[in-house]
């Protein structure tokens, strides 16, 4: 599968791999019961949960040569990562929560040697101790 999470908290948080040339989509409405987990997507939903969207809240990332990696929600393009880096976006008060029910894909572009992992704050009908909405 090529996005694998890696962590999931209930009501809280998740994190997700992505590898190789390969790209991932991340399933972040509805429930567990509700949204297809195949090969080319995950759900984010777990147990009981339903979510009404996920916010990017780190990412950690490596290209080599021309790589780069595209973070889409939905149709909607939000962060180009290239070269080697981390960024803790909630840390800094800026989580990137644009388009926030809509699915994040994830595309590994020219480079078979790339990698993202990412944390996704979830929200829903619940309290985090980490964000308010």
């Amino acid at each position: 599968m090529p996005a694998v999470i890696t962590s999931n908290k209930k009501n809280t948080s998740l994190v997700v791999h992505v590898a190789s040339s390969n790209s991932g989509n991340i399933i972040v409405s509805g429930n567990s019961t509700t949204s297809n987990v195949n090969g080319t997507s995950v759900c984010v939903a777990v147990s009981d949960e339903v979510l009404t969207g996920a916010y990017i809240t780190q990412a950690v990332w490596g290209c080599d040569g021309n790589g780069s990696i595209q973070i889409l929600r939905g149709a909607n393009l939000v962060a180009v990562y290239d070269s080697t880096g981390q960024h803790e976006y909630a840390g800094c008060g800026m989580p990137i929560n644009i388009y926030p029910t809509a699915n994040v894909v994830v595309n590994l572009l020219g480079s078979a040697n790339s990698f993202i992992t990412f944390e996704l704050q979830k929200v829903g009908n619940f309290t985090s101790p980490y964000m308010q909405n």
